[in-house]
């Protein structure tokens, strides 16, 4: 297995991941609310504006041997209300897969909005015939696999979908998170289940650590997250919810956490999963310096995890 980080799309990544001895970055290129632009002003840049720094990119990779793992674009409203493909979107999809295979990366990673508008099936029909063409776009150098993050109305992340639509399109693969299995699982978690189950589908791990001292409602937090974006007003209202539903949750560095990863990584060599292990620092409490310890302390953890 390798380690690695999320990290900005910017030259400065590759020194800061090898700083750190990791062995490559991974770049999202997500579809953030207007509202998070300005905490997140990497979201705000396209596909096509990466794809056009590709060749400095492959200079930073030359340079300081830190590898692009994965691309990946989630939150992204592919899906129209008729089950069909906006092709403004696909064409940043696929701006970021031409990134991936001109970079060398390994992984593109990519959600499925569910719209309301239409039924289920229509909705699981809409979503096997995109990734059907997001697998054929990418072809055989890069691995395509779905995100278990519900950010954006992505809803190809349990077995439920998985059951349905993975076996209608051949090649692909599943981002595998556990601390969001954490939360929609129950008490424990559904992670090691669905480790056990679907790790041979696994082509990308996360790395992120997660606490919660009662039930954490993501699917409230992701609803009031979109009311805020389509109403800007409702803002001072609907920030306090998410301030008090966050006083009983964090995503501390893994490690210092609730899941039991050495538990979760013996699943994953049980599967013979040989892939890599991106760390996704992730926390309002983690930051500065404490982040930084934090960061280190995983590093070391998982590396001690890896045999």
């Amino acid at each position: 297995m390798k380690l690695g980080i999320i990290a900005r799309p910017e030259m400065e990544s590759f020194d800061y991941a090898k700083s750190l001895g990791l062995e490559f970055v991974e770049f999202d290129v997500n579809c953030a609310p207007e509202f998070m632009l300005s905490e997140h002003p990497e979201a705000a840049k396209n596909g096509t504006n990466l794809l056009a720094r590709a060749d400095e990119f492959n200079e930073a990779v030359a340079k300081t041997g830190v590898a692009v793992g994965a691309v990946g674009r989630w939150a992204s409203k592919i899906i129209d209300t008729d089950g069909g493909i906006i092709e403004k979107e696909f064409e940043q999809v696929k701006a970021l897969i031409d990134f991936a295979k001109k970079t060398g990366a390994g992984a593109y990673l990519v959600s499925v909005n569910y719209v309301p508008e239409l039924s289920y099936y229509k909705n699981i029909t809409a979503a096997i015939n995109y990734l059907n063409k997001v697998v054929e776009y990418a072809g055989e150098s890069i691995k395509v696999a779905t995100v278990n993050c519900m950010m954006g109305g992505n809803y190809i992340r349990t077995p439920e979908q998985w059951k349905l639509v993975h076996s209608e399109v051949p090649g692909l693969g599943i981002k595998y998170d556990p601390s969001h299995s954490f939360v929609h699982g129950g008490p424990n978690g559904a992670y090691m289940e669905e480790a056990f189950e679907w790790g041979d589908k696994f082509a990308y791990v996360h790395v992120k650590g997660v606490v919660q001292g009662s039930k954490q409602d993501e699917a409230k937090m992701w609803k009031y997250m979109n009311w805020m974006r389509e109403f800007p007003g409702l803002e001072k209202f609907v920030r306090p919810e998410l301030a008090e539903d966050g006083k009983y949750y964090d995503n501390p560095p893994a490690g210092l956490d609730a899941i039991n990863w050495r538990a979760f990584m013996a699943i994953l060599y049980k599967h013979g999963y040989d892939g890599m292990l991106s760390i996704e620092p992730h926390s309002a409490t983690w930051r500065g310096d404490l982040g930084d310890r934090g960061l280190k302390f995983t590093i070391d953890y998982m590396r001690s995890l890896m045999i």
